[in-house]
């Protein structure tokens, strides 16, 4: 006598896609760590260098507004994330991504005064740079399939970014 045969799973195709009032708090939660990394640290240890007569390339202004940039169209894509307008906040994301990257390689190299003395140091870092372009431009590829996708065939991937 043989086994019975096991009965096959059934496919899950539905989703269940987070209230907007829950993408928003979560957003919100996103965009402290978002602030420390991208504002706070890197203005204050620009401030703290510029305090010791260490001057750098970038300012904090431009620290600020770039990291305001990123961080409001971060948030914006976190939440749009289950409508079409996900790919084209990726897009823009990405592209802000790269061309603060582009701003600062435009920077590149950076040539440091020990303050009080006749020596310098000249530090090139736009190899670096260059290589770090390299994720929001697949970035870019990447959203520009989505709203590809998502205009071919509208919430096809709701089931895979929110399974129920």
């Amino acid at each position: 006598m043989s086994a019975p045969a096991a009965t096959p799973s059934r496919e899950v195709t539905g989703y269940r896609i987070p209230s907007l009032g829950y993408r928003i708090v979560i957003a919100a939660l996103k965009l402290i760590p978002s602030f420390v990394l991208l504002i706070l640290l890197p203005v204050a240890a620009l401030t703290f260098l510029g305090a010791h007569g260490v001057s750098l390339p970038i300012s904090t202004y431009a620290v600020e507004v770039w990291g305001i940039a990123l961080i409001a169209v971060g948030t914006a894509r976190y939440i749009s994330k289950p409508t079409a307008a996900f790919g084209p906040l990726s897009i823009a994301a990405s592209t802000v991504s790269f061309l603060y990257l582009y701003y600062a390689l435009s920077l590149s190299p950076y040539r440091l005064v020990v303050p009080g003395g006749s020596a310098s140091l000249v530090a090139g870092y736009s190899m670096f740079l260059e290589l770090m372009m390299i994720v929001p431009a697949i970035g870019i590829v990447v959203g520009i399939l989505v709203t590809v996708e998502d205009v071919r065939s509208p919430k096809e991937r709701l089931p895979f970014d929110f399974p129920a």
